[in-house]
């Protein structure tokens, strides 16, 4: 079985962003980075949307292939994402589903569900709290469920061009399976999110979480992702996306799980 994560962000700059605004978050990159240290994580980051008008949003994510050669390797992946913009409030559901079976035996086993509340306050402030479960199976964690709170503030927005950083108090309970360990911990989630549109259908987008348990902050999970999106269609996109997650603490507890795990996935998007 499974166990689950979440985790708070901190982004990559790209190129095109202008010099004043990668100035002036450098100092706050380097205040940041020594309070940061170990986990599993979740990206929420890459998969808010860009909502222009009151009411619901929907996404839908199906993908799957067989091959079979010396062994038959099935895959299958889904996810479903929802949103409602009010005037002030804001609502987030995110669900993720992912299975590679080898000869019948599971080699990707993976989960989790995610509910977000986001208010406006005063602008560029935002508060948000949210929900998660989360598990996965080879990386031996059966249950992972997340609790929390903080600010959200925009940083840039031009055109295409946005930025923002997340500063949330997170509760976290984790299961490990196959062994009699619950960690119960209080982290600090922050993040910096970076995205970019250089041409009308291209959408490139950069994220990484830092969350550091408290008090000790030398405890941290560490995860970013890069993600862009072709539209191809009004309602139809071809998306990638790479990810890449450090969590020191679980591999000290558990030698036969990693460190460091990393995923690219691409497929294609409906929305409606």
């Amino acid at each position: 079985m499974p166990y689950t994560r979440r985790i708070c962000s901190f982004t990559l700059l790209f190129r095109d962003f202008p010099c004043t605004c990668v100035s002036a978050l450098l100092p706050l990159l380097f205040l940041l980075l020594p309070m940061m240290v170990d986990a599993q994580i979740v990206n929420i980051e890459d998969k808010r949307k860009k909502l222009d008008t009151l009411g619901w949003y929907g996404q839908l994510d199906l993908g799957g292939n067989i091959n079979k050669n010396t062994s038959l390797v099935t895959t299958l992946r889904g996810s479903l994402r929802l949103d409602r913009l009010g005037q002030r409030g804001n609502i987030l559901f995110l669900a993720d589903y992912q299975l590679v079976q080898v000869s019948g035996n599971n080699a990707l086993n993976a989960g989790f569900g995610h509910l977000r509340y986001g208010y406006e306050l005063k602008d560029p402030w935002r508060w948000e709290s949210f929900v998660q479960v989360q598990y996965n199976e080879k990386l031996r964690l059966n249950l992972r469920f997340l609790t929390g709170t903080g600010i959200r503030r925009r940083l840039y927005k031009k055109g295409g061009r946005r930025a923002y950083l997340g500063l949330l108090y997170m509760y976290e309970y984790d299961e490990l399976a196959g062994i009699d360990i619950t960690y119960r911990d209080h982290r600090l989630s922050s993040y910096l999110t970076l995205s970019t549109s250089p041409l009308a259908n291209l959408t490139l987008a950069s994220t990484t979480y830092y969350q550091p348990r408290l008090p000790n902050f030398k405890d941290t999970r560490l995860s970013s992702v890069l993600s862009a999106q072709l539209t191809i269609t009004d309602r139809i996109r071809f998306t990638t996306r790479y990810s890449l997650t450090y969590d020191a603490r679980v591999s000290r507890d558990l030698p036969d799980v990693p460190n460091t795990t990393y995923s690219w996935v691409n497929g294609l998007r409906w929305t409606f």
